[in-house]
């Protein structure tokens, strides 16, 4: 927790729920009056904000730096800051701004969380109890959403439920374990008080709080404060959102996240964005959602192409590894699992028609042809010129040249130049919930168990080539048996790729330096120096200057 007081002043604003006729409209306060939320409509606008730091989070790139780099599936693109956090390198240390940035903002979150419980606790004349409560079960899912992201990153961390109404000094890291007994008793609390289906579409709800804490049991799990239940928990939280509810997985893996299709039956949450400017600020200096910039090439420096809003602005960020696009999406399984066409984009059309030089030789390009081709495979020079097109190979990907991901992109921003993003960040969805009970199961009942198995199936046939069902389904149990919980997580990579997971992923499995040093070149000599205390960050420096005592009140991570 910092320890001056940071209520947020443009965490009033309006639009932190995207439907244009479900709005909430708060004021901008450049100031707030203590009072104000011991009325009705400055206790809402506590609740709304309270929603506000996850944009910080989600969608930015800030939080997919702190979570998609240095792993197994993503390495360094050519541009961009903060390359020491895939590499591990000597930058990663307690004045990174990476983890000064999400301390900040989960704290900030934290501090009105428990300004709208302690509020809802009191009494607020003009809100009933009814709402009252409902108004903290939110507050509280939130509030446990905060802490587990903080715990995960980070270990020991202050832990506070109270109003912070001043400049505080002190400060202490609680064990792991009280914070997840607090994480776990917020969304039991969730869970008892929020309804089935939101009053307005983005606001927490039971089955949210469930599908939370069904991942908060897995990741403590395999954390120093594991209870023994944790995964028989996790499996009937996860079991419950898959049969208890109306969420379905869509036919259509592609169809997930189809621009215009993000509030579809497989999403159990979301982090809300608009397209109103006004209401689309965020914590960062880019607003809105911001990822489909980072996963990018530079299309627009091939022949036949300019940049345009549909193929997107051309950072290159994040860079998949050989082993993503060679091994865990392989060319035999591209052959009956649709997901690695449906996440690349493997071809680009000619919107410049002409005449180019491409590989030595001219080409005459016409309006609509292809212009870029990832076959996914390594052709021959002498075929690659036959070819009226450019063409990449697998052994031509570099730090520029990569398939680009494709299930972030925007392009209804309002110019090829905006950074701005309006889709909202899909935070929860069924298919991870088949996933955490599959790891769940396997865990208890041993690579043989039918549960695991079926829940890896059911992912796993979503994602078949038509008529291919009966091939991926076959291949699984030999598959879990021979690897295990890697092959647990190779799945989880191909379904969940670039959202926001892997890093968790790995460090909760203990495979974060197999895999990473294993897939990721980057992350060893002579650029990068991964080490078993990288499975923490480390804590800002910021936190320790400013508490009473210093390092000696609150000490630094081991390692930094």
């Amino acid at each position: 927790m910092y320890k001056y007081f940071r209520i947020i002043t443009l965490v009033m604003i309006a639009g932190l729920f995207v439907s244009c006729s479900d709005f909430l409209q708060e004021e901008v306060h450049t100031q707030v009056s203590d009072t104000r939320y011991n009325t009705p409509d400055g206790f809402n606008e506590a609740v709304n904000a309270a929603y506000y730091p996850l944009r910080s989070f989600y969608g930015t790139e800030q939080g997919l730096t702190a979570t998609v780099f240095g792993t197994d599936t993503y390495r360094e693109g050519a541009d961009g800051d903060f390359k020491y956090m895939n590499r591990y390198s000597n930058e990663l240390d307690a004045f990174d701004d990476i983890s000064d940035w999400i301390w900040q903002n989960m704290y900030e979150g934290i501090n009105i969380t428990n300004t709208v419980i302690a509020r809802a606790g009191a009494g607020v004349e003009g809100v009933s109890q009814e709402e009252a409560t409902r108004r903290s079960a939110e507050a509280r899912f939130l509030r446990g959403h905060y802490y587990f992201i903080l715990v995960q990153l980070f270990g020991p961390v202050h832990l506070t439920t109270e109003e912070t109404e001043g400049v505080e000094l002190e400060a202490s890291r609680a064990p792991v374990g009280q914070v997840y007994d607090q994480i776990i008793s917020d969304l039991e609390f969730a869970i008892a008080n929020l309804p089935v289906e939101a009053e307005q579409y983005g606001r927490a709800t039971k089955p949210a709080s469930e599908h939370l804490l069904a991942r908060v049991y897995l990741t403590r799990a395999t954390s120093d404060a594991a209870g023994s239940d944790d995964y028989q928990q996790a499996a009937n939280l996860a079991e419950t959102v898959i049969n208890d509810y109306s969420f379905e997985l869509l036919e259509d893996f592609a169809d997930v996240h189809a621009v215009g299709n993000e509030r579809n039956a497989e999403v159990i949450w979301a982090v809300q964005f608009s397209d109103n400017p006004l209401a689309n600020e965020s914590a960062d200096d880019k607003n809105g959602n911001s990822s489909h910039l980072y996963f990018n090439f530079p299309y627009d420096q091939e022949p036949g192409l300019f940049r345009t809003v549909e193929f997107g602005r051309p950072f290159r960020r994040f860079r998949p590894t050989q082993f993503t696009t060679q091994e865990m999406f392989n060319l035999d399984d591209r052959e009956v699992d649709s997901r690695y066409k449906k996440s690349f984009k493997d071809a680009f059309r000619v919107i410049d028609p002409g005449t180019y030089e491409i590989d030595g030789v001219q080409k005459d390009l016409a309006e609509g042809d292809t212009a870029i081709w990832f076959p996914g495979y390594n052709m021959p020079l002498a075929e690659q010129q036959e070819k009226d097109m450019q063409v990449i190979t697998p052994e031509e990907y570099n730090s520029i040249n990569f398939p680009p991901l494709w299930k972030h992109m925007d392009p209804n921003r309002a110019g090829v130049n905006v950074t701005a993003g309006s889709r909202d960040w899909l935070a929860f969805r069924l298919a991870e919930t088949h996933l955490i009970a599959a790891e769940a199961y396997f865990y208890m009942e041993g690579p043989t168990s039918v549960n695991a198995i079926d829940h890896l199936n059911a992912v796993r046939v979503r994602a078949a080539w038509p008529g291919e069902e009966a091939t991926v389904t076959a291949r699984t149990p030999q598959a879990l048996t021979s690897e295990g919980i890697d092959f647990i997580l190779d799945e989880r990579g191909r379904e969940l790729l670039g959202e926001g997971f892997r890093w968790f992923d790995l460090v909760r499995t203990d495979k974060l330096l197999e895999r990473a040093k294993a897939h990721n070149p980057d992350v060893v000599a002579p650029l990068g120096n991964l080490q078993e205390f990288h499975k923490l960050r480390p804590i800002p420096q910021a936190q320790i200057d400013r508490t009473e005592g210093g390092s000696d009140a609150f000490p630094q991570n081991p390692g930094y």
